[in-house]
């Protein structure tokens, strides 16, 4: 059963639709600062919208709700970047949530300009920040939405109750932030630059291995990812295992698989194993046989398709690299 919170999300968002095409709504409280419209709009670098300003750029509507603000950007995902809530949450708490068209979204928390925790919505225990466990006793309706059409409800009726801020539905139209209705101040977002990136998911959880690796010469790379491909295939069953064998055998060897036999390796399928760790496997074996570089990021597949045989691989990888000078 949903909450009466969720319900009044779920109603706000059957009201308007086209939010389905993707949102990003953020609450920001005071902490050690004020949350003022001012200092928000100073954060996001932005300036306000006068009449006929025709200017392109993101735009975002923001209004004080006690003594906190709100951000509301319908279709826009400015506000997850984590480079954004870094600056938006010095001396504030902020909670922001987001979506975009595929489906995708999540629920994120900085402070004093820090990313504690994101969750994917579509998986509660899919948390990564530095306090992943920080949305631990507020995920029930989170939980129970998991798999149903209440799932982008139940996100924002999570931000609704670690902030006790509720997005009023009267102040919004058909269209969007209604400025007759609430107390809405239009603004364009400034440019706020991107953080340094690792290349790939790997090397956001792994850097040093993953930057020792991609600068490794490419037969010790090679080794590096035919252990990882043995350990894959030696835990797994595979709709064609003679085929899984046979990418093991192209890394191994230093071969370069056909587009036609590659695009069957995509399409395997993984026996006896939860959904998450066999789709990784396959992922592995298709990564894994790529080109260049860009095949160490097989090894974060790997790190969820053997999750309990990971350490023992990370060790060996390491160890390789060191031998390798």
């Amino acid at each position: 059963m949903v909450s009466d919170t969720v319900r009044y999300y779920d109603d706000f968002l059957a009201d308007r639709d086209w939010l389905a095409e993707g949102l990003s709504w953020a609450v920001v409280q005071p902490a050690s600062a004020e949350a003022t419209i001012d200092g928000v709009i100073e954060r996001l670098r932005a300036r306000r919208v006068e009449p006929g300003d025709t200017q392109t750029g993101e735009l975002a509507d923001l209004a004080r709700i006690g003594p906190n603000v709100v951000v509301f950007q319908d279709n826009g995902c400015e506000l997850s970047r984590p480079e954004v809530l870094r600056w938006l949450s010095d001396g504030t708490r902020v909670h922001t949530v987001d979506w975009t068209i595929n489906g995708n979204g999540g629920v994120t928390y900085a402070v004093y300009g820090k990313v504690l925790v994101w969750m994917d919505m579509n998986d509660p225990d899919r948390r990564y920040g530095d306090d992943p466990s920080a949305f631990d006793d507020d995920l029930d309706d989170v939980r129970a939405a998991q798999g149903t059409e209440y799932v982008t409800a139940a996100a924002m009726a999570l931000v609704e109750r670690r902030t006790g801020v509720r997005l009023p539905a009267e102040w919004m139209s058909d269209e969007g932030a209604d400025p007759q209705a609430g107390p809405w101040v239009t603004v364009r977002l400034g440019p706020i630059p991107p953080d340094p990136r690792p290349p790939s998911n790997f090397g956001h959880y792994e850097p040093d291995l993953d930057a020792r690796l991609r600068a490794a010469p490419e037969p010790v790379r090679r080794t590096a990812l035919a252990l990882a491909l043995r350990a894959v295939a030696a835990r797994h069953r595979f709709s064609d295992d003679d085929l899984a064998r046979q990418a093991v055998e192209a890394v191994e060897r230093g071969l370069t698989l056909d587009e036609e036999t590659r695009s069957r390796v995509i399409h395997l399928k993984a026996h006896g194993v939860d959904g998450q760790a066999g789709a990784s496997a396959v992922d592995a074996l298709y990564t894994g046989t790529g080109e260049g570089a860009a095949a160490v990021d097989a090894l974060n597949a790997a790190r969820y398709a053997i999750p309990d045989e990971w350490p023992a691989l990370r060790r060996d990888l390491y160890r390789l690299l060191r031998e390798a000078g």
